[in-house]
């Protein structure tokens, strides 16, 4: 961001971002990355989307704390933990563009399921968080991308918005704060990440904190079709990767 327009588009996107993950929980890093991508390396990218999620994810917590649902997101997160590391190892046999096709795919389909009104009964909501917990990490591991599989399972099972949003949002903060740790110990975190955060930070917490506003005005079908199309595009976006890999 060393000129005005990179600035000023940075500080757009970072608004946006942080509405979207305001309003739904989920979101900032499908908006952030490809649009700070043309005025950032990757390499700064990354570490600068994973450290204003964490914030933004704070932020949404603040106000949803209370319909955090501990037990069950204690489950989800031991068994991401466990498969996290099968993720990476998985690198050295699969190349990542077809795991992200694969993962693209599969979560295309079942958003287009879940959107024309498919649902897939699930009654021990528990014993089933297990597979979603060890397909999220294992894709967190592999291709950074663990958000879609707990949203795709919180949708299907109809949660309501405000234990949807402070689920969603307890397991983010896990998972981002293990992954800033990562990079710090990787020496990630530049004297120039440091500087775009500040640069971005406040217009971050003006857009989540308008979002936060917005849902209270959001009906539960209307929250979960928004959340289902933002999937929708995380799977496209995803299979777009792929396939320019592939390509």
């Amino acid at each position: 961001m060393d000129t005005a327009w990179g600035l000023g588009l940075g500080l757009l996107t970072v608004f946006g971002a942080g509405f979207v993950q305001g309003l739904t929980s989920f979101g900032f890093a499908l908006v952030c990355v490809p649009l700070l991508s043309t005025i950032l390396p990757i390499s700064e990218v990354v570490p600068l989307v994973v450290i204003l999620s964490l914030g933004t994810n704070v932020l949404v917590l603040a106000g949803s704390y209370r319909d955090v649902e501990f037990g069950k997101m204690g489950i989800l997160l031991v068994s991401s933990l466990v498969a996290a590391p099968l993720g990476t190892s998985a690198l050295v046999w699969l190349p990542p563009s077809l795991i992200k096709g694969v993962a693209g795919a599969l979560i295309l389909v079942v958003s287009v399921l879940l959107l024309v009104g498919r649902t897939f009964p699930i009654r021990s909501e528990r014993l089933a968080l297990v597979p979603v917990g060890f397909l999220s990490g294992f894709l967190n591991g592999s291709v950074s991308m663990s958000g879609p599989p707990v949203a795709l399972f919180l949708s299907n099972q109809n949660t309501r918005k405000q234990t949807f949003r402070a689920n969603i949002t307890v397991y983010a903060i896990l998972l981002n704060s293990f992954t800033v740790f990562t990079f710090l110990v990787g020496g990630l975190l530049t004297s120039r990440v440091a500087v775009a955060s500040c640069w971005l930070v406040p217009t971050m917490i003006l857009g989540v904190l308008l979002g936060n506003l917005s849902v209270q005005k959001v009906q539960q079908q209307a929250f979960r079709k928004i959340t289902l199309w933002l999937i929708l595009v995380s799977g496209l976006w995803t299979l777009s990767q792929a396939w320019g890999r592939f390509g």
